[in-house]
């Protein structure tokens, strides 16, 4: 059974919904490289045996909340995703029906990048951390391991590169009520909290001189150590694995020097950098001084 969701009556579906249109469409057009438009969407509750009949021997992206540990997953006609990442890889292979090795490498990889595209988002929204990624790629049964009587699913077609390209998003239905708790303990915490302490600011007045320096800033993923044999034998569409987990922020960096820390966002077709953390005033001097 299938039921469309009521958006009036409950604000934070709406925000899910709109945010995932947002940044999947800006994802996925970063990612390919290729335009990408909207052609449909809906949001519904469906029972599991409907989620996934329509995607059987096709392909679910399994995927984890893994501060909540509540499930969501992403389905995809094989030939659909093979598709999208031959376009990620510049590649001009034809579309696979079938995932071997190397078209699940890929598509990890790719629904990877969709799926944590949306942890800043619902981190802004909810105001805590989310931390969803990619747990398994597979051909879908009738259930994958999704216990869950419902899920809030939401269907899109996108035009990718002129060609149509259907998949869903699905969530446990308890991510309404994770991302609601974050936005009451926020409150909260807003209201226990004192005024901040203006001593700071007064000693950090002298510092104010140096305000109008230029100084370029580097976004730090991670590094890797290779042989150079492997470094000569790297071509187009090989993936260097970085020692960075993806569970973990990201640093911005001056001079080599760690300043803050944060996630990359897209913002119209754009890779931008929202600070999570971030050092003190004075220490940041301190570190391009040293």
């Amino acid at each position: 059974m299938k039921e469309t969701v009521d958006l009036s009556t409950s604000p934070m579906l709406g925000s899910i919904f709109d945010i995932c249109k947002e940044t999947l469409a800006s994802s996925l057009q970063a990612i390919t490289s290729a335009e990408v438009k909207l052609e449909s969407s809906e949001m519904n509750t469906v029972d599991t045996e409907t989620l996934f009949s329509e995607y059987l021997g096709q392909t679910v992206i399994k995927s984890i909340e893994t501060t909540s540990e509540l499930k969501l997953g992403l389905l995809f006609k094989t030939t659909d995703i093979s598709r999208l990442s031959n376009l990620m890889l510049g590649g001009d292979e034809e579309p696979k029906a079938e995932l071997d090795e190397d078209t699940i490498d890929a598509v990890r990889e790719l629904t990877n990048q969709l799926i944590m595209s949306l942890n800043v988002p619902f981190a802004s929204e909810s105001k805590q951390q989310v931390a969803m990624k990619v747990d398994d790629v597979a051909v879908s049964s009738s259930d994958d391991g999704y216990t869950e009587e419902n899920y809030i699913s939401m269907e899109f077609v996108f035009d990718i590169a002129g060609k149509p390209v259907p998949f869903i998003l699905f969530f446990d239905p308890g991510i309404e009520s994770y991302l609601i708790s974050g936005i009451k303990k926020a409150v909260v915490s807003n209201t226990s909290s004192g005024d901040v302490s203006n001593n700071a600011q007064q000693a950090n007045l002298n510092l104010d001189l140096l305000l109008d320096i230029d100084i370029p800033i580097s976004v730090r993923m991670g590094t890797a150590k290779l042989f150079l044999k492997d470094i000569l034998g790297l071509g187009p569409g090989n993936i260097v694995e970085l020692e960075q987990s993806v569970d973990e922020q990201i640093d911005l960096t001056i001079n080599d020097k760690v300043i803050a820390r944060g996630e990359v966002v897209i913002v119209d077709g754009y890779f931008g950098f929202r600070i999570k953390e971030i050092i003190s005033r004075a220490e940041r001097i301190r570190k391009l001084k040293d």
